[in-house]
């Protein structure tokens, strides 16, 4: 009898250890354990590394997934984050979204000022990859696998980049 209570117990936990992970809707083919796409580039950035940041930022493929951390607030979909008591959802956007957005947006800034200076430089070309980069990771934010926040974050990033490349000609 303890044996089957103890074998019974073991095969509770082991069901449980499962749950709660957030898996990729996106139907990639990313494994449980992929990092962050976003994460080595944010490093750099808090870093105060800004070169390297946005060097990784032009280098990232803004299609991969997981785009963030399943346990950053950025990862939520706007159903998850909507289902959270009304404390913690205030408290999870003032803590983690809204500083963890403005860092994005500082970056993304930061890539769009780089192509500028690409194109006022001259090289057009080197320009137009800052400012296709920019896109892409604008498009990646505004995915309905994020709130409604971030897709905004995203559409705006994507209309910034959209007005780079309209100047220089695409």
């Amino acid at each position: 009898m303890k044996t089957r209570i103890i074998s019974t117990t073991a095969a509770v936990l082991i069901l449980l250890a499962g749950c709660g992970k957030k898996t990729s809707s996106s139907g990639g083919s990313s494994s449980p354990a992929a990092a962050p796409v976003i994460q080595p580039v944010m490093t750099a950035w808090q870093q105060g590394d800004k070169s390297t940041a946005v060097s990784k930022f032009f280098a990232t493929d803004w299609s991969a997934r997981p785009l963030f951390a399943p346990d950053s607030a950025l990862s939520l979909t706007e159903s998850e984050f909507g289902s959270l008591p009304a404390n913690d959802a205030q408290l999870k956007e003032s803590k983690e979204m809204l500083p963890q957005l403005a860092s994005l947006k500082q970056l993304a800034a930061a890539v769009i000022q780089a192509g500028r200076e690409a194109a006022a430089k001259g090289d057009l070309t080197q320009a137009r990859k800052y400012f296709t980069a920019s896109k892409q990771f604008g498009a990646a934010l505004d995915s309905p696998d994020y709130t409604h926040i971030v897709q905004l974050v995203g559409q705006a990033i994507g209309k910034m980049a959209d007005t780079e490349l309209a100047k220089i000609g695409q």
